[in-house]
């Protein structure tokens, strides 16, 4: 039997549909990834993730020292916030950071100065833990803020903007309460 050099109208649409099968099947290609999973952080976004991360961390273990010292419920309720709030922006930078660690990007580890504040707390109590955690509060707030607000402006990947942006309101909620703490 001898086959025809020329598809019929038969095989063509059969050729045809399998064609359009097999490419809705494969993968997508680079090209038609989101400009956020595909964008590479600048060496000022990494800077920003790692920094944060770690602000985050350094602020989550200082916190649960003074929720666990002290005894007022104005200080106890600031260490909780912190907590909460912090841990869960953590988690966003995490789900982020995992898709960047798939490129080779990572993010940050608490500082070392974290075990000597924490240490600091550890040996005080009543009014002078207080006033300490408020005042690190104040402080590491200050720092951290302006970073947020850099990279909620100027960060070219969306993804991060958003939440730098999403993290400020917070921040500075942190920062007004620790403020108002450290006047008393």
């Amino acid at each position: 039997m001898k086959l025809p050099s020329v598809p019929t109208p038969a095989a063509r649409r059969l050729l045809l549909g399998l064609g359009l099968a097999c490419a809705a099947m494969a993968p997508p290609s680079p090209a038609a990834e989101t400009p956020s999973t595909s964008h590479t952080l600048n060496k000022q976004e990494q800077a920003f993730v790692a920094k944060a991360t770690a602000d985050n961390s350094m602020q989550i273990t200082l916190a649960k020292v003074a929720l666990d010292r002290s005894a007022s419920a104005q200080v106890r309720a600031l260490a909780q916030q912190v907590i909460d709030d912090h841990e869960a922006l953590n988690r966003k930078f995490t789900d982020f950071s995992v898709a960047q660690k798939a490129r080779g990007q990572a993010h940050g580890t608490p500082p070392e100065d974290v075990t000597e504040d924490t240490l600091q707390l550890q040996r005080l109590q009543g009014e002078a833990l207080d006033q300490a955690f408020a005042g690190m509060m104040v402080k590491e707030h200050q720092k951290i803020i302006p970073l947020y607000e850099q990279a909620a402006r100027d960060a070219h990947d969306p993804e991060l903007r958003g939440i730098a942006r999403d993290g400020l309101p917070m921040l500075r909620d942190h920062l007004q309460v620790a403020q108002a703490i450290t006047a008393k």
